[in-house]
């Protein structure tokens, strides 16, 4: 099996980002700031994609695998923009292949 992408995802850090990319009023101290009152539980996870399509989720917390059926929110949205970011690499390598 080899590893096709190999990607940590921490879910602070991707609504940092898309609070800053979607607001022009809010300043990054701001956002930390706001942030850091939810006293959210953030997932912290690694995934692996492999080239043969399987996946492997760790919860870098508690250092423990993770069914893609367990995610929700955020990470639910990350992990299924990336098995499309793998499916359309991987027919484009199919079509180039083969044409």
């Amino acid at each position: 099996m080899s590893l096709w992408k190999n990607v940590r995802f921490i879910e602070r850090d991707f609504w940092f980002q898309k609070m800053l990319n979607d607001t022009d009023s809010l300043r990054p101290w701001q956002i930390d700031s706001l942030l850091g009152e939810t006293n959210a539980q953030w997932d912290d996870l690694t995934f692996k994609f492999f080239a043969d399509g399987s996946v492997t989720i760790i919860d870098n917390d508690t250092d423990s695998r993770v069914s893609p059926r367990e995610l929700k929110g955020a990470a639910l949205d990350f992990y299924i923009r990336k098995r499309i970011e793998f499916i359309k690499a991987s027919l484009e390598e199919k079509i180039l292949l083969y044409a």
